[in-house]
């Protein structure tokens, strides 16, 4: 069931509980009525809480800022941090392959369209959206070819970077921009996976992906 989907019926039930009372009370049933009224209202909210908190989990964790992002005095970078910051921490473009960005966005926009007035959320217009997206995309993660370059730490790299997102080319960062690359992604790991690497799998990971950046950069 889609969340519209089951929101429209969780209010549902809770009109079909609250119409059931009024009609079944005898004297006092304005009382009645005013009190079916109160937990319909209960449990709007209460679902609606639960909705954001929801919509808050496993979502890009806190570090980038508005002048971190790729040319950010561009419209589509200022919209990102704009509309994007009202559920959760600022996503950077790298985050994503422009394969995946498309269905991350969409997802994101269906939440934000069915999220609550109460909550004050922006929701961004059709054009708004347009360019939203093809900043995303003109500026989402570098995916490798058909085939990683051959080398020590090769499968850990593989195996780890692959568990949130697709696979970056080696030539997305400079050898030396590499470490700080890992050490920032192993903080996300902590914070969306609740586990990091270890001092020996960083090193062979970052050291794979020096080597193979360079050799490609020659």
């Amino acid at each position: 069931m889609s969340p519209l989907a089951h929101r429209r019926a969780v209010l549902a039930l809770v009109a079909a509980a609250a119409f059931g009372l009024a009609c079944n009370a005898q004297p006092g049933a304005q009382q009645s009525s005013q009190t079916a009224q109160a937990a319909a209202d209960t449990a709007s909210a209460n679902h609606d809480s639960l909705f954001i908190a929801a919509a808050r989990a496993a979502l890009p964790p806190a570090g980038i800022k508005e002048a971190d992002l790729p040319d950010p005095n561009s419209e589509g970078a200022k919209l990102v941090a704009q509309f994007c910051t009202d559920c959760h921490n600022l996503p950077t473009p790298p985050e994503h392959s422009a394969t995946e960005w498309p269905t991350i966005v969409r997802r994101m926009w269906l939440r934000m369209d069915i999220v609550a007035p109460r909550f004050h959320i922006s929701v961004p217009s059709t054009a708004e959206r347009v360019v939203i997206m093809q900043y995303l995309i003109d500026n989402a993660l570098k995916v490798v070819g058909s085939e990683l370059p051959a080398g020590p730490g090769r499968e850990e790299f593989a195996a780890t970077c692959s568990t949130c997102h697709e696979l970056p080319d080696p030539t997305q960062h400079a050898a030396p921009d590499w470490v700080a690359v890992v050490r920032r992604m192993n903080g996300h790991m902590q914070t969306i996976l609740g586990k990091t690497l270890s001092a020996d799998q960083m090193s062979h990971i970052v050291l794979y992906l020096e080597k193979a950046s360079a050799s490609k950069q020659k």
